[in-house]
């Protein structure tokens, strides 16, 4: 491998489209750029279920940048990966055809499964400190993952939900927002029971989303939303609460005001909706706070492995 050779990782979400470029030197490796840009490709898919040229318009976009950014700074390797968006749509090739055709970026569609695997692989380093049986969440906008930890060696137990923060207000349009709660509570209790610990043990949760790297920020009163604070950081589950408690007395257009906020504050009260089950549903003491997803894994596997073909 020559010196400051570069790869990326490309995660198409439900409501962000992120880009990490990866430099590795001397065996080190370090973020060189890092990009997260909305595009609400989920949006208005519960009516539906189809993409078309509308819908994905500001994505390709996005992924557009990404391409000529990938290509400017010479990455070695790469890999594109979508996830619910297109795991729930009845016509994904549609989009990874005009994703190829428009940028040259070919995209893989992966599982709810491998998902789960590559979240639990970003958060590595905390898992293997708590050493306990655990619980990772995302809340995600078109679904929300849920992936225990040190169950059993290699075994990992997931759970997909088809509701996020996008589409939680498009189901509750179309089924009512008291059979969404119930659904949710459904879900997660089921899931509970599969959840292989003592039901009255408290345990440490790893929150890998925004909802809760949100409420870190206003938790901790930063200035603005900054993940170099708030990366690691342990919050008790009265934190949580608390935080929830202080953001749902106040109104739209407080919260929007909010610098940790802003415009993403629906986006943030439906992610409230969901964790206040999750924190009701698991008896969890603390949460960790995290940023890490996807790419990271997603990087250092492509680094791996094209150490592994060079040697």
């Amino acid at each position: 491998m020559k010196k400051n050779d570069k790869f990326a990782a490309i995660d198409i979400g439900s409501h962000n489209c992120r880009l990490l470029i990866s430099e590795r030197d001397q065996g080190i490796t370090k973020s060189v750029f890092n990009s997260s840009i909305p595009t609400n490709l989920i949006k208005n898919l519960s009516y539906n279920n189809e993409f078309n040229y509308k819908n994905i318009k500001k994505t390709i976009e996005c992924l557009n940048f990404f391409s000529k950014k990938i290509k400017s700074m010479d990455v070695k390797k790469y890999k594109c990966i979508a996830t619910e968006a297109c795991r729930s749509v009845i016509n994904p090739e549609y989009f990874v055809k005009e994703v190829k055709s428009q940028t040259g970026l070919k995209v893989e569609i992966i599982e709810s499964i491998e998902e789960a695997r590559l979240s639990m692989k970003s958060c590595s380093t905390y898992i293997s400190k708590i050493k306990k049986p655990g619980l990772i969440f995302d809340i995600g906008g078109g679904s929300t993952e849920l992936s225990c930890f040190n169950i059993k060696p290699n075994e990992i137990v997931t759970k997909s939900i088809s509701y996020g923060v996008i589409n939680f207000n498009e189901k509750c349009d179309i089924f009512s927002s008291k059979y969404v709660t119930d659904d949710l509570n459904r879900h997660f209790s089921n899931y509970f029971q599969n959840f292989k610990i003592n039901i009255d043990e408290k345990f440490i949760a790893i929150g890998s989303c925004s909802t809760v790297t949100s409420l870190c920020c206003v938790f901790l009163n930063l200035p603005f939303y900054n993940p170099k604070k708030i990366e690691g950081y342990e919050m008790s589950s009265n934190d949580v609460v608390r935080t929830i408690n202080f953001l749902e007395k106040q109104n739209d257009k407080e919260l929007q005001k909010n610098a940790c906020i802003g415009e993403r504050y629906m986006l943030l009260k439906n992610g409230i909706k969901i964790l206040k089950i999750i924190m009701k549903k698991f008896p969890i003491e603390n949460v960790i706070v995290t940023q890490k997803g996807l790419r990271d894994a997603l990087t250092e596997e492509i680094i791996l492995n094209y150490e592994k073909n060079k040697s």
